[in-house]
């Protein structure tokens, strides 16, 4: 008597890599549902899923029980109120799988996301493999590029920060490559960067794709738009500061590229800091003198347009300029 169809999808699906996926959650009630229906229905069959209930108010708690009730590979845990920094080293405290997937839990996926990126894997032996997003439910573009890369190339890349982001969200990574690592829960912003440039400092191959497959929702009461604080927002300068010091460390031959990212970076700040009306300080003017020690830098590498060197020099002489942009827009 052979073996029935189901029985070996069973014994094949064990012979699969089991892909970890992680979810902290808080306040999510109205997005939870779409976020956990593309994940108990992506088209790979071999999960493991753990959700981390960051002491929700809302129904949030209680929708990810009825799911798990419903599928057997779901994980919940709950704890009081403590910030997705330590929500996020809970979940990495429950990974049981050979790779692991970060997910925001009022995005979701596309249903064939994990099948895609762990062929990749299988392909290449790759560390990490990347996807593209999608900005809320805004066209999926039908072109696709891919490129395999080296460490040292990686680095470069992430430096730039172009083709490569600081995003956890559209990664499938080796889950040793997180051995030992933790989110720092005094950065409250950046923290997926620096959380990102110590993983990469142990990848030794990347498949870099521009598949859209992973949907973010611009949240507008998300902490990226919230009003600028050096303690909220503004700890994005602590991360380019330390990553400037690893590369001056590591790697050298990198170094003016990350001072101009983090120049940049900085320009930023000052822009958002200048909009909410954040009063001119030692911040804002350790800011400006990061940016004005590092403009050459800046033009050498064309970090980004023209335009946003012209603007990073104005605002490192002009605080103001975040206001008149303002104005001027309307």
């Amino acid at each position: 008597m052979g073996i029935k169809k189901n029985a070996w999808f069973e014994v094949i699906k064990y012979m699969l890599p089991l892909i970890s996926i992680l979810i902290p959650a808080y306040n999510v009630a109205q997005y939870l549902p779409q976020c956990l229906d593309s994940i108990v229905n992506q088209t790979y069959p071999q999960l493991q899923v753990v959700i981390v209930d960051d002491g929700s108010t809302d129904n949030s708690l209680a929708i990810a029980r009825e799911y798990a009730d419903k599928y057997p590979y779901i994980e919940i845990y709950h704890q009081e109120n403590a910030g997705v920094a330590v929500a996020r080293n809970s979940l990495l405290a429950h990974v049981k799988g050979d790779y692991v997937l970060f997910v925001d839990s009022d995005d979701w996926l596309e249903l064939d996301m994990i099948e895609f990126l762990v062929k990749k894997v299988e392909e290449y032996e790759a560390d990490v493999v990347t996807c593209s997003t999608i900005v809320n439910d805004t066209k999926i573009s039908a072109d696709y590029r891919q490129e395999v890369w080296s460490q040292e190339t990686v680095i470069e890349k992430f430096l730039f920060h172009k083709e490569l982001s600081g995003s956890l969200c559209n990664k499938l990574v080796k889950t040793s490559l997180l051995h030992g690592q933790m989110f720092q829960k005094e950065i409250s912003y950046g923290e997926d960067a620096l959380f990102c440039w110590n993983m990469f400092q142990r990848v030794k191959i990347l498949v870099n794709t521009n598949r859209q497959l992973y949907h973010y929702r611009r949240n507008w009461n998300s902490i990226s738009h919230q009003n600028w604080t050096p303690e909220q927002k503004g700890t994005g300068h602590i991360v380019w500061q330390t990553i400037c010091d690893d590369v001056a460390k590591r790697w050298l031959q990198y170094l003016d590229v990350a001072q101009a990212r983090f120049a940049l970076e900085d320009m930023w700040a000052l822009y958002f800091a200048s909009l909410c009306g954040y009063k001119y300080d030692e911040h804002i003017k350790e800011r400006q003198n990061n940016i004005r020690r590092n403009l050459a830098n800046l033009r050498k590498y064309k970090m980004d347009s023209v335009d946003r060197y012209v603007t990073a020099a104005i605002f490192s002489r002009w605080y103001g300029f975040g206001r008149l942009i303002k104005l001027i827009k309307g």
